[in-house]
């Protein structure tokens, strides 16, 4: 007693003290309807995870001292040598469109079998092919979004569509209905894959995190869950620093002119792909990124969207290229305080994938949100309109509004959320 721990120290220090255990009943052989194929399996520690987490932890400047690492490895050998497994998978789903077609995902579990729970994390809006929760784990990294697991919940972390089979798609970020269904589909994949190789019969009740673009795909995921039949029971939502309302987040853009992490144009051109909106795009972006070629040289019209934005490229060398100022390649017309002239064509859309608007968390959910006044990814005003709306309607709903940048209110809610899930 006495000794100071960092935030980050603490979780962790708190996570491997914590498992719990699942009775499960006899399951009979069955022919899975959702899972397609098992890509890849990576067993490790929870020691390794720990490890991991370290230096995700030091790569965002954090401090954790090396003593206080030497004393939880000390108090919870234990807990370090848990071992965990890790599982990529291909399952079925359907598109924006309403077609069949193949994702993929990873899930991670304790090979004990004696889960506290499980947990849904969907990932944040990753600008390459090469970056997916299933692909990670087949390079054997560990991410944020797979922390949970270090706590013996069973972790889930679907990729959704436009990654591997459909990677020459924009991935359908702010497409509310098909995160949704692609969420639902990857657990019930998980569930079958449990069944069939471990005996093991998952719980229908789910906690959902997510943050940045997850944060919003957390929110699509409950409404989705509550709206159709599923059988899943959500009990708690924390989410944060993401899109609730698109809308909103363009007035919040159009006035401050700035953006640190390019995805704009990503969700811009996957609307206009899964809406059949056919935008015009001199009309949409400006100074060369409205080049519709796929090639590097803009003599050839290229160095445009279809170039920086075809899943190729880095977010270091988009960052490079365009920098954070809008006015570099944002139309004019994105600026004026309403949507007007090319961009009326994504009004429809955003109206109708609007968290705040469209989906009424029921009674028994609880939603905790988070986001920081200086986040200079997502607007901040995207979360106070949807704890406004919601305190409106009697939801239950938290706001821990913060400060720092967009990257120091995401620790706090990994922070946050590891204390919620140890409390639980």
């Amino acid at each position: 007693m006495g000794k100071k721990y960092t935030p980050v120290s603490l979780v962790i220090f708190c996570c491997l003290s914590w498992w719990g255990c699942t009775p499960q009943d006899s399951i009979r052989e069955f022919t899975p309807v959702y899972l397609v194929e098992e890509l890849a399996v990576w067993d490790f520690s929870a020691g390794f995870a720990f490890e991991s987490v370290l230096g995700l932890v030091e790569d965002l400047n954090f401090e954790f001292p090396e003593k206080t690492k030497e004393e939880i490895e000390k108090l919870f050998r234990k807990g370090l040598e848990r071992q965990i497994r890790g599982v990529s998978i291909s399952y079925k789903t359907i598109d924006p469109f309403g077609n069949s077609v193949i994702a993929t995902g990873a899930f991670f579990y304790p090979k004990d079998l004696t889960p506290n729970g499980v947990v849904e994390v969907p990932p944040i809006a990753l600008m390459r092919d090469s970056e997916a929760p299933s692909l990670y784990l087949e390079q054997k990294k560990f991410s944020f979004e797979s922390v949970p697991c270090m706590l013996g919940y069973i972790t889930i972390n679907p990729d959704f569509v436009g990654v591997r089979n459909t990677e020459d798609w924009p991935r359908p970020y702010l497409i509310a209905e098909n995160a949704g269904v692609a969420a639902f589909h990857m657990r019930k994949a998980v569930e079958e894959y449990l069944l069939l190789t471990e005996n093991y019969r998952l719980d229908n009740r789910s906690i959902i995190l997510g943050y940045s673009l997850g944060g919003s795909t957390s929110m699509a995921m409950a409404w989705y869950y509550q709206d159709h039949p599923t059988g899943i029971k959500v009990d708690k939502v924390i989410t944060g620093g993401g899109v609730y309302d698109g809308i909103e987040a363009f007035r919040a853009y159009s006035r401050t002119e700035r953006n640190d992490y390019q995805s704009i144009p990503m969700v811009i051109i996957g609307l206009d792909k899964f809406y059949n909106l056919h935008l015009d795009y001199s009309r949409v972006f400006t100074n060369g990124m409205e080049n519709p070629v796929n090639s590097p040289d803009p003599e050839e019209g290229g160095d445009g969207y279809v170039w920086w934005f075809s899943g190729k490229r880095s977010l270091t060398s988009i960052i490079q290229r365009w920098g954070s100022d809008l006015r570099n390649y944002m139309h004019p017309d994105f600026f004026n305080p309403e949507l007007s002239n090319e961009f009326l064509k994504l009004r429809g859309p955003l109206e109708m994938n609007s968290i705040v608007y469209n989906y009424t968390p029921g009674p028994l959910t609880e939603i905790y949100l988070i986001h920081s006044a200086q986040d200079n990814l997502i607007p901040v005003e995207c979360s106070d309109l949807l704890y406004r709306e919601y305190k409106k309607r009697g939801c239950a709903i938290t706001y821990k509004r913060i400060t720092g940048d967009h990257f120091d209110a995401g620790f706090q809610f990994i922070a946050t959320s590891m204390f919620y899930l140890l409390i639980k």
